[in-house]
Protein backbone atom coordinates (compact mmCIF):
# COMPACT_ATOMS: atom_id res chain seq x y z
CA UNK A 1 0.00 0.00 0.00
CA UNK A 2 2.85 2.36 0.67
CA UNK A 3 3.88 2.11 -2.64
CA UNK A 4 1.00 3.20 -4.30
CA UNK A 5 0.65 5.60 -1.59
CA UNK A 6 4.07 7.35 -2.80
CA UNK A 7 3.41 6.91 -6.45
CA UNK A 8 -0.01 8.39 -6.35
CA UNK A 9 1.14 11.24 -4.20
CA UNK A 10 4.31 12.19 -6.09
CA UNK A 11 2.32 11.68 -9.88
CA UNK A 12 -0.04 14.09 -8.40
CA UNK A 13 2.30 17.06 -6.87
CA UNK A 14 4.82 16.24 -9.75
CA UNK A 15 2.80 16.62 -12.45
CA UNK A 16 0.68 19.50 -10.98
CA UNK A 17 4.23 21.44 -10.39
CA UNK A 18 5.25 20.88 -13.76
CA UNK A 19 8.82 18.70 -12.59
CA UNK A 20 7.33 15.20 -13.84
CA UNK A 21 6.14 12.36 -11.83
CA UNK A 22 8.90 10.67 -10.52
CA UNK A 23 11.65 13.60 -10.09
CA UNK A 24 10.12 12.79 -5.79
CA UNK A 25 9.23 9.21 -6.33
CA UNK A 26 12.82 8.08 -7.54
CA UNK A 27 14.69 9.13 -4.41
CA UNK A 28 11.99 7.91 -2.44
CA UNK A 29 11.99 4.70 -3.46
CA UNK A 30 15.90 4.29 -2.98
CA UNK A 31 14.92 5.72 0.80
CA UNK A 32 12.25 2.92 1.82
CA UNK A 33 12.18 0.20 -0.54
CA UNK A 34 13.72 -2.58 0.36
CA UNK A 35 14.61 -3.81 -3.59
CA UNK A 36 18.00 -3.70 -5.55
CA UNK A 37 18.82 -0.91 -7.69
CA UNK A 38 17.74 -2.08 -11.00
CA UNK A 39 14.23 -2.99 -9.67
CA UNK A 40 13.74 0.42 -8.67
CA UNK A 41 15.43 1.49 -11.93
CA UNK A 42 12.93 -0.73 -13.61
CA UNK A 43 10.12 0.38 -11.46
CA UNK A 44 10.68 4.07 -11.20
CA UNK A 45 10.52 3.98 -15.38
CA UNK A 46 7.21 2.30 -15.84
CA UNK A 47 5.52 4.85 -12.93
CA UNK A 48 7.25 7.39 -15.29
CA UNK A 49 6.20 5.97 -18.74
CA UNK A 50 2.27 5.44 -17.25
CA UNK A 51 2.12 8.79 -15.69
CA UNK A 52 3.25 10.05 -19.22
CA UNK A 53 1.38 8.15 -21.37
CA UNK A 54 -1.72 10.07 -19.16
CA UNK A 55 -0.36 13.32 -19.99
CA UNK A 56 -0.32 12.54 -23.73
CA UNK A 57 -3.41 11.06 -23.82
CA UNK A 58 -5.20 14.37 -22.33
CA UNK A 59 -2.95 16.36 -24.75
CA UNK A 60 -4.06 14.58 -27.28
CA UNK A 61 -6.57 17.49 -29.98
CA UNK A 62 -4.96 20.02 -28.16
CA UNK A 63 -2.79 22.14 -30.97
CA UNK A 64 1.01 21.49 -30.78
CA UNK A 65 3.46 24.31 -29.90
CA UNK A 66 6.47 22.88 -31.37
CA UNK A 67 6.46 22.08 -35.22
CA UNK A 68 6.25 18.06 -36.02
CA UNK A 69 9.69 17.93 -37.44
CA UNK A 70 11.37 19.38 -34.05
CA UNK A 71 8.79 16.51 -31.93
CA UNK A 72 10.27 13.91 -34.25
CA UNK A 73 14.03 14.99 -33.47
CA UNK A 74 12.96 14.97 -30.14
CA UNK A 75 11.13 11.59 -30.15
CA UNK A 76 13.89 9.76 -31.97
CA UNK A 77 16.64 11.31 -29.47
CA UNK A 78 15.23 10.28 -26.53
CA UNK A 79 14.52 7.27 -27.61
CA UNK A 80 18.20 5.96 -28.52
CA UNK A 81 19.21 7.96 -25.18
CA UNK A 82 16.55 5.73 -23.22
CA UNK A 83 17.88 2.66 -25.01
CA UNK A 84 21.94 3.96 -23.91
CA UNK A 85 21.26 4.61 -20.77
CA UNK A 86 19.47 1.05 -19.68
CA UNK A 87 22.62 -0.45 -21.07
CA UNK A 88 24.63 1.63 -18.98
CA UNK A 89 22.58 1.63 -16.01
CA UNK A 90 22.51 -2.42 -16.46
CA UNK A 91 26.55 -2.53 -17.10
CA UNK A 92 26.58 0.00 -13.72
CA UNK A 93 24.94 -2.59 -11.95
CA UNK A 94 26.97 -5.46 -12.73
CA UNK A 95 30.24 -3.99 -11.84
CA UNK A 96 29.73 -2.26 -8.77
CA UNK A 97 27.91 -3.10 -5.04
CA UNK A 98 24.40 -1.78 -4.66
CA UNK A 99 25.43 0.69 -2.45
CA UNK A 100 27.50 2.22 -4.47
CA UNK A 101 25.26 2.03 -7.02
CA UNK A 102 22.46 4.10 -4.56
CA UNK A 103 25.51 6.39 -3.96
CA UNK A 104 26.56 7.47 -7.61
CA UNK A 105 22.49 7.56 -8.73
CA UNK A 106 21.66 9.66 -6.28
CA UNK A 107 24.59 12.05 -6.24
CA UNK A 108 24.03 12.49 -10.11
CA UNK A 109 20.56 12.99 -9.60
CA UNK A 110 20.90 15.67 -6.50
CA UNK A 111 23.65 17.73 -9.08
CA UNK A 112 21.42 17.74 -12.18
CA UNK A 113 18.42 18.61 -9.81
CA UNK A 114 20.35 21.08 -7.88
CA UNK A 115 21.40 23.05 -11.38
CA UNK A 116 17.77 22.81 -12.49
CA UNK A 117 16.46 24.17 -9.01
CA UNK A 118 19.53 27.35 -9.76
CA UNK A 119 18.78 27.90 -12.91
CA UNK A 120 15.03 28.80 -11.89
CA UNK A 121 15.59 30.09 -9.04
CA UNK A 122 18.06 32.59 -9.33
CA UNK A 123 20.28 32.65 -13.14
CA UNK A 124 17.22 32.64 -15.70
CA UNK A 125 16.33 36.41 -15.32
CA UNK A 126 20.13 36.89 -15.53
CA UNK A 127 21.06 34.63 -18.00
CA UNK A 128 20.03 35.44 -21.69
CA UNK A 129 19.42 32.30 -23.68
CA UNK A 130 21.28 31.23 -26.18
CA UNK A 131 18.32 30.65 -28.76
CA UNK A 132 20.02 28.08 -30.89
CA UNK A 133 18.34 25.93 -33.74
CA UNK A 134 16.11 24.06 -32.87
CA UNK A 135 18.04 21.18 -34.99
CA UNK A 136 19.76 21.16 -32.20
CA UNK A 137 17.48 19.38 -30.26
CA UNK A 138 18.04 16.23 -31.29
CA UNK A 139 21.49 15.93 -29.47
CA UNK A 140 19.96 17.44 -26.21
CA UNK A 141 17.41 15.16 -26.22
CA UNK A 142 19.70 11.80 -26.96
CA UNK A 143 22.21 13.35 -23.57
CA UNK A 144 18.75 14.00 -21.64
CA UNK A 145 17.45 11.13 -22.53
CA UNK A 146 20.15 8.45 -21.94
CA UNK A 147 20.45 10.32 -18.20
CA UNK A 148 16.86 10.04 -17.72
CA UNK A 149 16.96 6.09 -18.70
CA UNK A 150 20.15 5.90 -16.22
CA UNK A 151 18.81 7.72 -13.62
CA UNK A 152 15.13 6.04 -14.61
CA UNK A 153 13.00 9.23 -14.21
CA UNK A 154 11.10 11.51 -16.79
CA UNK A 155 14.12 14.02 -16.13
CA UNK A 156 12.09 16.75 -16.80
CA UNK A 157 13.33 19.53 -14.45
CA UNK A 158 16.51 18.97 -16.55
CA UNK A 159 14.59 19.26 -20.28
CA UNK A 160 12.57 22.51 -19.12
CA UNK A 161 16.35 23.95 -18.33
CA UNK A 162 17.34 23.33 -21.34
CA UNK A 163 14.68 24.47 -23.19
CA UNK A 164 14.93 27.80 -21.51
CA UNK A 165 18.35 28.49 -21.93
CA UNK A 166 19.58 26.68 -25.09
CA UNK A 167 16.42 26.83 -27.19
CA UNK A 168 14.74 30.16 -25.49
CA UNK A 169 11.31 28.16 -25.17
CA UNK A 170 7.72 29.34 -24.16
CA UNK A 171 7.07 27.54 -20.75
CA UNK A 172 3.81 25.33 -22.98
CA UNK A 173 7.13 24.66 -25.80
CA UNK A 174 9.12 23.61 -23.34
CA UNK A 175 6.48 21.74 -21.45
CA UNK A 176 5.46 19.64 -24.24
CA UNK A 177 9.27 19.02 -25.02
CA UNK A 178 9.79 17.63 -21.52
CA UNK A 179 6.86 15.51 -21.92
CA UNK A 180 8.11 13.93 -25.12
CA UNK A 181 11.44 13.30 -23.83
CA UNK A 182 9.99 11.48 -20.99
CA UNK A 183 7.61 9.46 -23.30
CA UNK A 184 10.15 8.26 -25.67
CA UNK A 185 13.20 7.39 -22.98
CA UNK A 186 11.23 5.60 -20.72
CA UNK A 187 9.72 3.44 -23.98
CA UNK A 188 13.64 3.18 -25.14
CA UNK A 189 14.66 1.88 -21.77
CA UNK A 190 11.70 -0.13 -20.97
CA UNK A 191 11.72 -2.10 -24.24
CA UNK A 192 15.25 -2.54 -23.98
CA UNK A 193 15.29 -3.79 -20.73
CA UNK A 194 12.32 -6.55 -21.10
CA UNK A 195 14.63 -7.76 -24.15
CA UNK A 196 17.78 -8.12 -21.54
CA UNK A 197 15.85 -9.86 -19.33
CA UNK A 198 13.73 -11.99 -21.42
CA UNK A 199 10.58 -10.61 -20.91
CA UNK A 200 10.77 -11.40 -17.08
CA UNK A 201 8.91 -8.47 -15.10
CA UNK A 202 10.77 -9.02 -11.69
CA UNK A 203 9.11 -7.46 -7.93
CA UNK A 204 5.50 -7.90 -9.88
CA UNK A 205 3.71 -7.41 -6.34
CA UNK A 206 5.44 -3.91 -6.12
CA UNK A 207 4.10 -3.26 -9.39
CA UNK A 208 0.53 -3.70 -9.46
CA UNK A 209 0.61 -1.21 -6.63
CA UNK A 210 2.75 1.21 -8.38
CA UNK A 211 1.22 1.42 -11.17
CA UNK A 212 -2.42 2.12 -10.24
CA UNK A 213 -1.00 5.11 -7.97
CA UNK A 214 0.94 6.59 -10.48
CA UNK A 215 -2.27 6.41 -13.62
CA UNK A 216 -4.77 7.71 -10.61
CA UNK A 217 -2.04 10.52 -9.42
CA UNK A 218 -1.27 11.91 -12.91
CA UNK A 219 -5.16 11.71 -13.97
CA UNK A 220 -6.39 13.47 -10.71
CA UNK A 221 -3.70 15.92 -11.45
CA UNK A 222 -4.64 16.85 -15.22
CA UNK A 223 -8.35 16.72 -14.17
CA UNK A 224 -7.88 19.01 -11.19
CA UNK A 225 -7.10 22.33 -13.42
CA UNK A 226 -7.56 24.71 -10.53
CA UNK A 227 -5.36 22.82 -8.29
CA UNK A 228 -2.61 22.37 -11.20
CA UNK A 229 -2.31 26.08 -11.55
CA UNK A 230 -1.84 26.59 -8.12
CA UNK A 231 0.59 23.46 -7.87
CA UNK A 232 2.70 25.25 -10.92
CA UNK A 233 3.88 27.99 -8.58
CA UNK A 234 5.49 25.82 -6.17
CA UNK A 235 8.24 23.58 -8.29
CA UNK A 236 10.85 24.72 -5.80
CA UNK A 237 9.44 22.53 -2.82
CA UNK A 238 9.28 19.88 -4.38
CA UNK A 239 12.58 19.92 -5.87
CA UNK A 240 13.99 20.68 -2.18
CA UNK A 241 12.16 17.72 -1.18
CA UNK A 242 13.58 15.20 -3.81
CA UNK A 243 16.80 17.00 -3.12
CA UNK A 244 17.32 16.48 0.40
CA UNK A 245 16.08 12.64 -0.47
CA UNK A 246 18.79 12.25 -2.47
CA UNK A 247 20.88 13.68 0.72
CA UNK A 248 19.91 11.19 3.17
CA UNK A 249 20.85 8.31 0.48
CA UNK A 250 23.86 9.50 -0.47
CA UNK A 251 24.49 9.41 3.68
CA UNK A 252 22.74 5.94 4.10
CA UNK A 253 25.26 4.65 1.95
CA UNK A 254 28.06 5.74 2.59
CA UNK A 255 27.55 4.18 6.10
Amino acid sequence: MIYFLLSAIGAFFGIGAGIGATTLLRPLLDAIAPLSPASISLLCAMAALCAALVSAFFALGQPLPLHPDELLLLAIGSALGGILGDLADARLCMMIPHSGVTLLKNALLFTLLALAAIYFKALSPRIRPLAITRLSSFPVSLVIGLIAAFLAFGAEPVTLAAYFLLFDAENDEASVAALTVSLFSMTGKLVTAFIRLRMRLPDAEVLLWLLPGALLGAIAATLLPALHRRLRNSPDLLLRLSLFTSLINMAAALT
